[in-house]
């Protein structure tokens, strides 16, 4: 058996040893302490050296992004002013004192880890892990159609820079995170499932990163009536004003005197076509009623009479209880939402002048005729007593003769 030397069992221990601990020194190095810095795109930032050393003999300056390296700068105490490497000649600036490093006029490319290693004998080194960035714009906000009992969303789109968080606040209070959920890097919606009136307010958004942050508000109003509802609301206004103009047609001439009483037929017959027209039960009707007048000769028979009598009130009645019943349906609909509600006076009062004025006319017509009439009623009067008088008397002709 071949016997080994102890010295030189000794120094094979020794390369065994140093063997094992040349892999354990660079993990440590590797994991050693880690400096995050975040600085804004055009602007200066200090990266400083070791805090623990005292006296500085040699410092490097050293670069890494992923799996590329490059060295910056070697400064031996003693020497002159570093030569630093590009891409870094004329915007690096090394300060030999503390070892520390100031990089100006940063870009994004130059993100990434920074090592600074000092005195080579004590092997002090510090990593700072760079993040240059752009600040965020501000972001925007929209919404699509918020009505009550339906889903909704709120959009906040940030067109420029890198986005780390988006936070969602609703009248100055932060909501849960589980509440907006981040579509992309720079886009969050916020959804309302569904959407109520409590759910009206002010949202703000905001957008940030390691060196700044934006906010912006929307109020937001949830609508209790959509479009379609409004217009029916519209429709049924205008349909209860005509009726109630209708009605007072038919209620009017009853309270006349015997003497300026207008004819029922007529006065029933026009509330008719007014009430026909709005509801829109026919426009043939209505167009037939409006150029072609004569047919209005085939209702004056007794029983054509007495059916538009007893139809015209029953529509008024109708088309009054029906649109009231309408309008309150609305009406609470809409108090699902905080929208104001649509404003009808304009309306009312406009549709109210329109389906008066052919009742008027009609009174005015009536009226100028029946003053004609009555003018024309005392001349033949007048006319008729005169040739009496004018007419020698029986008693007058015996006695002559």
């Amino acid at each position: 058996m071949l016997m080994r030397h102890p010295m030189e069992l000794l120094g094979t221990s020794w390369v065994l040893l140093a063997g094992l601990l040349v892999p354990l020194s660079q993990a440590a190095e590797a994991v050693g302490p880690l400096e995050r810095k975040a600085a804004a795109v055009g602007s200066s930032v200090l990266l400083p050296g070791p805090g623990n050393v005292t006296h500085i003999y040699f410092t490097q300056w050293e670069y890494f992004n992923g799996t590329s390296s490059r060295t910056i700068l070697q400064y031996y105490r003693g020497s002159h002013s570093p030569a630093i490497h590009a891409p870094y000649t004329g915007r690096a600036i090394f300060h030999p004192f503390n070892g520390s490093l100031l990089l100006e006029d940063v870009q994004e490319s130059d993100s990434g880890t920074y090592k600074v290693t000092v005195n080579v004998g004590d092997k002090e080194s510090l990593k700072i892990l760079l993040e240059v960035l752009k600040p965020v714009s501000r972001p925007q906000l929209r919404t699509s159609a918020l009505m009550a009992q339906a889903s909704g969303e709120v959009f906040c789109k940030v067109p420029e820079g890198r986005v780390d968080t988006i936070a969602w606040k609703k009248d100055r209070q932060p909501l849960p995170p589980d509440r907006g959920f981040r579509l992309s890097n720079s886009l969050s919606i916020l959804y309302l499932r569904p959407a109520k009136k409590s759910d009206c307010g002010s949202y703000s958004c905001n957008a940030s990163n390691g060196i700044s942050w934006q906010e912006t508000s929307l109020n937001i109003t949830i609508a209790g009536l959509s479009p379609p509802l409004q217009d029916v609301l519209r429709i049924a206004v205008v349909a209860v004003v005509f009726a109630a103009v209708s009605g007072w047609g038919i209620i009017f001439p009853v309270c006349q005197s015997e003497k300026l009483r207008i004819s029922p037929s007529i006065a029933i017959i026009l509330p008719e076509i007014a009430l026909t027209y709005v509801m829109v039960v026919t426009f043939l009707v209505s167009a037939t009623v409006t150029f072609q007048p004569t047919k209005f000769i085939q209702l004056r028979s007794k029983t054509a009479q007495r059916t538009m009598g007893y139809a015209a009130p029953g529509g008024v009645v109708s088309v009054v209880l029906t649109t009231s019943f309408l309008i309150k349906n609305i009406h609470n609909r809409h108090e699902e939402g905080c929208t104001e509600f649509v404003d009808v006076t304009t309306l009312a009062v406009s549709t109210a002048a329109v389906s008066a004025l052919p009742l008027l006319a009609i009174l005015l017509c009536y009226h100028t005729t029946q003053g004609w009439l009555k003018g024309h009623e005392s001349e033949w009067v007048d006319k008729a007593r005169s040739f009496e008088m004018s007419q020698p008397s029986s008693k007058d002709a015996i006695s002559m003769s």
